[in-house]
């Protein structure tokens, strides 16, 4: 392995990283649940579409909805069991979505459906092989995206990949669910790094790891040695966030800028979470579908706080009990999945986890920042942090003058919502939810553009 040149990107900030809170404990598996809701709309896309009807038995890892579109995934049974009812239950991000129900049988949860057989030899497997592997284990972004990660190995021919980068900062607080899967399966993600490699063909691999990771950085070096025909490289990165955010760490690592509406493949980069390189192994390797994770449960008010092998469709509720529950007198006052700069505020406790729920972080009262609106100080300090270099001040001032031309003007769509302007702001303006509600309308806007052209 060669040394790589670290490039700084302009703007972001330095929070506290309250990561010790959760990272110096093992992982711990949840026990088994009665019933699981596993969300259908896990993936950025298409959601896929329900293949199995009330009543049927199935085994861990038996597909229970296909992909509905190129860009959708299937979704797999977490346990063994029948299938019960199909439901509406509160979404992360608020919304109440589909969801499959999920009976228990209550013996063996380690029944794992066959259909997906070993590959073994994956390194004398076509690489179209692999790509059909890693489809149909529903693998997506697990770092918060949920983009399928199938659709990222398949830049079209006229935008080569050369480079594969490896996410592993982890630069959101509290968050260290890849920092202990990296001390703990380095080999592992690194050979579903290997196997994405082969998919696309590319020449060299980055890991990206925050230097404050000392012991997942010591063990991706280590596992790095002759894990595949491409030049792979570890690199320590200075502690700042947003540093995971894929274009800034595609700079960080390459020196290669991608320019506001352009995607990583426009600069001959791919982009994957290390928990999704450690997928592709357990559905290369194992044969096993994507149907668990771990995620940090933290937070002052958690009992045990740390990290969790959880499967998918647990709620919110038995996560909590699992990491010990709450602690006497404490006063949470608010429970988010993800992170306190990224993550999304719930109201319900019976919220499922999802394949990308990197988090479920609580804070007490006395903890949460409260935003009050009040009118922009020309201050600056928002643009000054902004890791995309936006007029912050004056996307937000449009945003809530509800002028969303301007904000397009202004490039609103290219906000990455870090929440750095909010976190910097001495009038506590809440900017993210500007910019994340103006995106909302534009969207809108363009659907409804879309609809008119298409006569409906």
């Amino acid at each position: 392995m060669t040394a790589a040149k670290i490039f700084r990107f302009k703007g972001g900030f330095h929070p506290e990283d309250h990561k010790k809170l959760s990272s110096e404990h093992e992982v711990k598996t949840l026990g088994l649940l009665p019933r699981y809701t596993v969300l259908l709309r896990q993936n950025v896309g298409a959601p896929p579409e329900v293949c199995v009807t009330k009543g049927d038995h199935v085994k861990k890892g038996s597909c229970i909805a296909q992909p509905a579109s190129f860009v959708s995934v299937p979704l797999h049974s977490p346990v063994a069991g029948t299938v019960g009812d199909l439901l509406t239950v509160p979404g992360p991000n608020g919304s109440p979505v589909e969801a499959v129900e999920i009976l228990s049988d209550g013996e063996d949860m380690q029944e794992w459906d066959d259909r997906l057989e070993p590959i073994l030899d994956w390194r004398d497997t076509p690489a179209n092989v692999l790509k059909k592997r890693i489809l149909d284990a529903g693998i997506t972004g697990m770092g918060g995206a949920a983009f399928p990660t199938h659709v990222k190995l398949s830049p079209p021919p006229e935008k080569p990949v050369d480079t594969l980068i490896l996410n592993g900062a982890e630069c959101e607080p509290y968050l260290t669910s890849d920092d202990v899967l990296m001390r703990s399966h380095a080999r592992a993600i690194l050979t579903g790094a290997a196997i994405a490699a082969k998919v696309l063909g590319v020449t060299e691999i980055f890991v990206g790891i925050e230097d404050n990771k000392k012991e997942a950085f010591n063990a991706m070096e280590q596992a790095a040695w002759g894990i595949s025909s491409a030049a792979v490289t570890v690199v320590p990165l200075p502690v700042k966030y947003p540093q995971g955010g894929e274009k800034q760490l595609i700079y960080a690592l390459t020196g290669r800028k991608v320019i506001v509406g352009a995607l990583p493949m426009d600069v001959g980069c791919a982009v994957l979470n290390v928990g999704s390189c450690y997928a592709i192994w357990d559905a290369v390797l194992n044969g096993h579908p994507l149907v668990e994770r771990i995620t940090t449960v933290t937070g002052t008010p958690v009992v045990h706080p740390g990290n969790y092998r959880i499967l998918m469709g647990t709620p919110l509720s038995a996560a909590l009990e699992g990491a010990g529950g709450i602690r006497e007198n404490s006063d949470v006052g608010k429970i988010i999945f993800g992170g306190p700069m990224m993550g999304f505020a719930q109201y319900s406790l019976e919220v499922p986890v999802s394949k990308n729920t990197s988090g479920i972080l609580l804070l007490e009262r006395s903890e949460v920042a409260q935003f009050y609106g009040g009118p922009c100080l020309s201050c600056g300090r928002c643009v000054e942090h902004c890791p995309m270099q936006l007029p912050v001040s004056t996307l937000s001032k449009a945003c809530e003058s509800e002028r969303y031309d301007l904000a397009k003007e202004n490039h609103v769509l290219a906000c990455l919502e870090c929440g750095v302007c909010s976190s910097v702001c001495p009038a506590r303006r809440p900017n993210v939810q500007h910019f994340r509600k103006a995106k909302a309308e534009l969207k809108e806007l363009l659907q409804k553009e879309k609809n008119k052209k298409v006569g409906k």
